[in-house]
């Protein structure tokens, strides 16, 4: 590995770096170390109402199990699970913990699906549980139904300006990722929303990700360069460091500089 530059001026940039270097997770990385700000985590969407009548659900058991819950009495897992099935955002969320509180015996599938119903019906609460999750997911073998749902969901949120909705796009857009390859569309949006708040952490992910494309073309060079230049103008420090340090490594590293012809 190239010798890195005496630039770096943090852990977290020289971290960033190395990963970048050998070809590792940037988004790990990115995340630990330059993460988004509170408030916009924040920002919740409904995309659907759910389920909002007890009298719409179809058996007598599953009415009574909505009945206790809303009253703050004891419901099963089971029954928890049934009324998400049938869009009950607050029975979602709730089972979603229970999910997330027994890991050992759930799977990461489940913890995402049943907290994206509770974030289609605004509750942001769920959202740091959903996009570790969904991290974890193999593309390779998740339903297809589930991933349509995710990106519903995730999508809005991301668009509306939350950060780690955000960045939870950024990182499973890409070959053999969860929602595959990125649209000319999609980044443009990613960009904008980028700009909009003015701290560079969407420039610099954008950047990394192109960077870390194993046939990188002429044209994604040329792109992670504009938004190294867009991160480097911005006013948190962290991002200004990295984006520094990348354009460096871009003028003097020749494997960073490979394209496909």
């Amino acid at each position: 590995m190239a010798k890195l530059p005496l630039l770096i001026r943090s852990a977290a940039t020289a971290l960033v770096l190395a990963f970048v270097l050998v070809g590792g997770s940037y988004a790990q990385a990115i995340s630990m170390n330059i993460p988004p700000d509170k408030t916009h985590r924040q920002i919740a969407v409904v995309v659907t109402k759910g389920l909002t009548s007890t009298k719409k659900l179809p058996t007598p058991e599953l009415k009574d199990a909505r009945k206790r819950m809303l009253a703050g009495k004891d419901v099963t897992p089971d029954e928890l699970r049934a009324l998400s099935d049938h869009g009950d955002g607050l029975a979602a969320q709730k089972y979603e913990r229970y999910l997330s509180d027994n890991a050992a015996t759930s799977t990461a599938s489940d913890i995402a699906y049943y907290g994206t119903i509770a974030l289609g019906t605004g509750r942001v609460w769920a959202l740091p549980a959903v996009v570790e999750a969904l991290r974890r997911i193999d593309p390779a073998t998740e339903p297809d139904a589930r991933k349509k749902a995710y990106a519903a969901v995730l999508y809005p949120y991301a668009w509306a300006g939350n950060s780690l909705a955000l960045d939870a796009i950024i990182d499973l857009n890409g070959k053999d990722k969860l929602f595959g390859e990125m649209s000319k569309a999609t980044q443009d949006k990613i960009a904008a929303q980028g700009e909009k708040a003015g701290d560079g952490r969407v420039a610099l992910r954008l950047a990394i990700a192109l960077l870390q494309k194993p046939e990188r073309s002429k044209a994604d060079l040329s792109l992670a360069q504009h938004f190294l230049k867009l991160a480097q103008a911005s006013d948190n420090v962290q991002v200004q460091a990295t984006a520094t340090n990348l354009i460096t490594l871009l003028a003097s590293n020749g494997t960073l500089m490979a394209v496909k012809e």
